[in-house]
């Protein structure tokens, strides 16, 4: 597999333990990467389906092996001792989901306050099947006037897709048009 080189617009990282350890596991678990990751400094990556622990692991494995620096969303229960510090260390945000909490603007905040940011977030919310989507992340776009990534998880021929960028932000409807139709590209959930 060849591997994609990061623009110079992109967070990275120069770890190359990282970045060996990222894709000698995608290799061994026998998955790719399909499409490029748009050179832009701030971006929000819609990742799905979101259907298994594995999820996280593959990410990390993905953003690893292309040696590119991220932040994440992850649900605050998550992040206790001593698991909090690791998670905190590979970009994690605690979130709490039962809670108004202002993160739209939150996330304005930090995308305004950094030269460079990508942001995860896994649309769904849960690993649990949802019809629909949450709009957190659209709105966090929208908010940030920074595009939509959706990258899409296939387990069938294990693969991650980085679809075509989404850059028309005017209203969260059409984003979450967009992260939907390439949802249901055909991509069967994990099991």
């Amino acid at each position: 597999m060849g591997w994609q080189v990061l623009g110079d617009n992109l967070p990275k990282t120069s770890n190359r333990l990282t970045r060996w350890i990222g894709r000698i596991t995608l290799r061994l678990w026998g998955w790719r990467i399909d499409g490029q990751f748009p050179n832009r400094p701030k971006l929000v990556v819609a990742l799905l389906p979101h259907s298994s622990n594995v999820d996280f692991i593959l990410t990390i494995a993905v953003l690893w092996a292309l040696g590119l620096r991220s932040t994440f969303m992850m649900k605050h229960t998550l992040f206790w001792f001593p698991l909090a510090p690791v998670l905190r260390r590979l970009g994690g945000i605690p979130v709490d989901r039962n809670s108004a909490q202002g993160l739209v603007e939150q996330m304005r905040i930090a995308f305004q306050a950094k030269s460079k940011l990508v942001l995860g977030i896994t649309p769904e919310g849960t690993r649990h099947g949802v019809v629909k989507l949450k709009e957190g992340f659209a709105r966090i776009a929208l908010a940030s006037n920074v595009p939509v990534l959706p990258a899409v998880i296939d387990y069938q021929r294990r693969t991650v897709r980085f679809a075509e960028l989404i850059e028309n932000l005017s209203n969260v409807e059409a984003i979450m048009q967009r992260v939907q139709i390439e949802a249901l590209t055909g991509v069967p959930r994990a099991t």
